[in-house]
């Protein structure tokens, strides 16, 4: 079943066998792939990591038969700091249904553990994907400038280095961060708002780029929606990423926990719940700061379970903000729980806009996602950069229309 009715046919519909090989092996052995995953992040998040990739294989071949790419000769991957063994799927299994050869570089603070997944899962697909072994200065000299495809996933700037350095004719994408706003309507089920942006905050102890860095509360129900996100942080149990019973775990980078510490150091007055850190054993308690509408706050984009909550005092003044220049060029996705159907609208037109649900819930593997801000992610061939929700397959279907022939039954 590798062609669909219009006669396309997966440029690699051999390899499907190896993808279902990797599957059934992870499905069968999970702890084997858990006790590399618990090592930078909670046995929860770990768990959620393993059915996401799970997922994203069962839907590979949907995925490509709908959205059609060539044959790609080569690809160059940028892994991400976090989510390593779904990032193996999404960059490298998937998408060699469609790519002759794919390399790949693990990004400096996961580099172990990504190493030792693909130690487990290469002799179970043998597909052509490759660890470039090398410094990154040589993965740009050189399977970088020799690729068809360029995954980079991280930091803006640096993205915009790699990027600077390409030939036109190389597509690249960016997967980047966002604000991800999480707003609360007046009409809202605080309860239930204070239960999902803990959720999601607290996703791999906030170490996760869905995690939204602000949480806009109408000024009439601020102090009670506070009330219950700190009353649902205090039930909360801290733990070793070993314990399946944790809600979360110790930070797993050094710079999260040094932007953190300086961040709560400098904010000190706006605290209203947690705010303590312990070094030793890298725990950061869940902290609540609460902000005016008119206070300059400074939306670092931190990797840490921090909850800035800003009370707005009305609908018109928070939406003037939201379509702004700095929400904008960020723009990825957005939460607005309870009933304003004019916010979503705004949000909506730059942003992957949730209702009365997360991200998280909504985030599918073989679909597009992101937003249109330019900061957060983004495709750029041909001299051009372009925001827009991101898929690779899809990407490479628009963009190296030419890059093979499409293989049709019959011909």
């Amino acid at each position: 079943a590798a062609a669909g009715a219009t006669g396309y046919c997966l440029p690699f519909a051999d390899r499907l066998d190896a993808l279902r090989a990797v599957r059934r092996y992870v499905a069968d052995d999970e702890d084997a792939v858990l006790s590399v995953l618990t090592e930078v992040s909670p046995h929860r998040t770990a768990a959620a990591e393993i059915r996401s990739f799970l997922a994203a294989l069962d839907g590979a071949e949907r995925e490509i038969l709908r959205t059609r790419p060539g044959r790609v000769p080569r690809a160059a991957v940028f892994t991400p700091s976090n989510i390593p063994l779904y990032s193996y799927a999404l960059y490298m299994l998937v998408a060699s249904l469609y790519t002759d050869r794919i390399t790949f570089r693990p990004s400096s603070a996961i580099d172990s553990q990504l190493r030792r997944l693909h130690a487990l899962l290469e002799p179970v697909h043998r597909l052509p994907v490759d660890l470039f072994e090398l410094s990154r200065r040589k993965f740009v000299t050189g399977p970088v400038r020799e690729a068809d495809v360029v995954v980079f996933t991280g930091n803006y700037a640096n993205a915009e280095t790699v990027r600077e350095g390409l030939a036109e004719d190389q597509l690249f994408l960016f997967f980047g961060r966002g604000i991800n706003p999480f707003v609360i309507a007046p009409d809202a089920d605080l309860a239930l708002a204070a239960r999902d942006v803990t959720r999601i905050r607290l996703h791999n102890s906030g170490q996760d780029c869905f995690g939204p860095d602000v949480v806009f509360a109408p000024q009439g129900r601020t102090e009670e929606f506070v009330g219950l996100l700190c009353a649902e942080l205090a039930s909360l149990r801290f733990g070793p990423n070993s314990d399946p019973a944790a809600d979360y775990g110790p930070l797993c980078y050094d710079s999260a926990l040094v932007n953190c510490s300086d961040y709560l150091v400098r904010h000190v007055r706006h605290i209203r719940h947690g705010g303590r850190i312990d070094l030793l054993s890298r725990r950061v308690e869940p902290t609540v700061l609460l902000w005016g509408f008119d206070d300059k706050i400074p939306l670092d984009e931190m990797f840490a379970p921090v909850f800035n909550v800003v009370a707005y005092p009305s609908a018109r003044r928070l939406r003037e903000r939201l379509a702004g220049p700095f929400f904008g060029e960020r723009a990825l996705g957005a939460m607005v729980y309870g009933t304003d159907p004019e916010t979503v609208r705004v949000l909506a037109k730059r942003h992957h806009t949730c209702v009365n649900r997360t991200l998280l819930d909504a985030e599918d593997g073989n679909r597009p996602f992101g937003g249109f801000g330019l900061m957060a992610n983004y495709v750029a061939y041909g001299g051009e950069r372009r925001a827009e929700p991101l898929l690779m397959s899809q990407a490479v279907a628009r963009s190296l229309p030419a890059a093979a022939p499409v293989a049709v039954r019959g011909e």
